[in-house]
């Protein structure tokens, strides 16, 4: 089977210090912060490219860090619904275990490697609303239904608009 390109897109860290990781990122490295869960246990969402809402993301959950590693996963960029779709199936006949959830800015997979490694395959919705967001999702649904039942769950969440809406703001941030 002949699979579609993938792009790597972001990772994200469990963080002991959010502050300090945030200051790091921002001041020392010119990450933009994109967007910032709420209270304490607050997610940090930051990029250095107007393509994408976040390349890095700050998790300073310590419930949810390892001994072994801070990293949560590894995400891969596909071009096309349809490019995740063959992942989707691809998976599915593996009998490889995996959640189908949106973003509501995304539409992505997440399961584990041999390893127990976390990856998460994605494509993005034409919409953008603040993060974090997550709802599972049928990748089976027809192309019509996914993209009427993504945008009813999201319609109404802080942020919603057109992702092309989005990118331009960022990109007016972007020091590039």
């Amino acid at each position: 089977m002949k699979f579609p390109n993938m792009l790597l897109s972001h990772f994200e860290l469990y963080v002991q210090n959010i502050t300090q990781m945030e200051s790091f990122y921002r001041d020392v490295l010119g990450f933009v912060v994109t967007d910032r869960g709420a209270g304490s246990e607050g997610m940090v969402f930051l990029s250095r490219s107007p393509e994408e809402h976040h390349q890095l993301v700050l998790n300073p959950r310590p419930d949810f860090r390892t001994q072994a590693s801070p990293l949560d996963h590894i995400s891969f960029r596909v071009a096309e619904l349809s490019d995740l779709r063959q992942f989707y199936r691809a998976l599915s006949e593996a009998g490889i275990d995996f959640d189908a959830v949106s973003h509501g800015t995304t539409w992505s997979l997440y399961f584990r490697d041999p390893e127990n490694n976390r990856l998460e395959i994605f494509t993005d919705t034409p919409w953008y609303v603040h993060q974090p967001c997550k709802f599972k999702v049928d990748l089976s649904l027809s192309d019509e239904e996914l993209y009427a039942h993504t945008e009813a769950e999201i319609k109404d969440m802080p942020g919603f608009s057109a992702a092309s809406n989005w990118r331009k703001d960022h990109t007016s941030k972007m020091d590039t």
